[in-house]
C-alpha cells in the first residue's frame, strides 16, 4: 500500500524584477553624468561661438562706419570753390603719436558750391559738417583784382579716438574738448595715420607717418590702420590674440575679440599737379 504523495506548495511567478543593485545604480549615475556633461559642453560652446559670432558682426560694423565717414571727407580733401585760389589752411594736417597712441587726422574742404553771382563771379556753397553745423563759403572778391577770394570758411573734419570711440570735431583746434564731438565709431582702441607722397601724376612714391608742411600738399592718398574691439568683456578669445597692426606685432591676452581694418583711400583733388 502507497504512503501519501507530499508536494511543495504552489508559487506564482513573479510578475516583476527585484530592483537595481548598489553597483547598477552606480553605473546609471555615472552615465548620466558623462551624458549630461556633453550636453553642458555643447551648450557653453554653442553660446561662445554665439556671443563670438554677435561680436564679429560688431566690429564689422564700427569698422564700416568709420571707413565710410572717413573716406567721405578725405575724397572731398582740398574740394576748392575757386579753382584758382589756395585753400586756408592746407587741405590736409593731423598728429603723429606713437605707436600706443592714436593719431590725429584734420581734413578740409570747401562747403559744396550751391550758385554763382552772374555780376560779381563769386561761387557760394553750403554744406553741413560732422557735427551738424552748416558752413557757409565766406569768399568775397579781392578788393585789388576783383577776382573771387579764397574762401576762409571750410568744412573741418577732425578724427581723433576718445577712450574706445573715433569722434569726428568740427575744428582745427588740436586742444579740442574731448567730451564734446560726434560718435563715428564704437569699439575702436586705436588709429594709426599714413600719408602716400604722391609724384605729382597720379604715382605714389612713398608712405610716411609725419609729413611736414610742403610734403602735406603732395599727400596723393592715406591709409587708415584701426585696431578693433569686441564689445564683450567676457573671454570669448581663449587664447592670448598675435595682431599685425601698424608694421608691428601686437600680443593682447585680456579676451577680447580684436581685428584689424586697414584702408588706403585716395585724395582725388592732390594726385595730379605738374601735367
Amino acid at each position: 500500500m502507497s504512503g501519501p504523495i507530499s508536494s511543495s506548495p504552489y508559487r506564482a511567478p513573479r510578475s516583476g524584477a527585484d530592483g537595481f543593485g548598489l553597483i547598477e545604480v552606480l553605473v546609471a549615475m555615472t552615465l548620466g553624468l558623462v551624458l549630461l556633461g556633453g550636453v553642458g559642453y555643447v551648450f557653453m560652446g554653442s553660446k561662445d561661438m554665439s556671443v563670438a559670432q554677435s561680436d564679429g558682426v560688431r566690429m564689422n560694423e564700427s569698422a564700416r562706419n568709420a571707413t565710410d565717414v572717413m573716406g567721405r571727407a578725405l575724397r572731398q580733401a582740398g574740394y576748392k570753390l575757386n579753382v584758382d585760389a589756395p585753400l586756408e589752411p592746407d587741405p590736409l594736417s593731423g598728429a603723429n603719436n606713437d605707436g600706443d597712441v592714436s593719431d590725429v587726422l584734420i581734413v578740409r574742404h570747401d562747403p559744396s558750391w550751391t550758385s554763382t553771382s552772374k555780376d560779381t563771379g563769386v561761387r557760394t556753397g553750403k554744406e553741413a559738417n560732422c557735427e551738424g553745423k552748416t558752413v557757409d563759403s565766406d569768399n568775397p572778391n579781392d578788393s585789388g583784382t576783383g577776382a573771387p577770394g579764397a574762401n576762409v570758411a571750410q568744412v573741418v573734419y577732425q578724427f581723433r579716438v576718445v577712450g574706445t570711440q573715433l569722434k569726428c570735431f568740427a575744428t582745427d583746434k588740436m586742444d579740442v574738448d574731448t567730451s564734446s564731438g560726434v560718435v563715428v565709431a564704437e569699439n575702436i582702441e586705436n588709429m594709426q595715420i599714413s600719408y602716400g607722397i604722391g609724384t605729382g601724376a597720379e604715382v605714389i612714391d612713398k608712405y610716411i607717418p609725419a609729413p611736414d608742411a610742403a610734403q602735406y600738399l603732395q599727400v596723393s592718398a592715406v591709409r587708415v590702420s584701426l585696431l578693433v574691439r569686441g564689445p564683450s568683456t567676457r573671454g570669448v578669445v581663449g587664447a592670448p590674440q598675435s595682431l599685425d597692426f601698424n608694421g608691428a606685432k601686437v600680443e593682447i591676452a585680456d579676451g577680447r575679440l580684436r581685428n584689424v581694418v586697414t584702408t588706403t583711400f585716395m585724395v582725388r583733388n592732390q594726385t595730379r599737379w605738374n601735367q
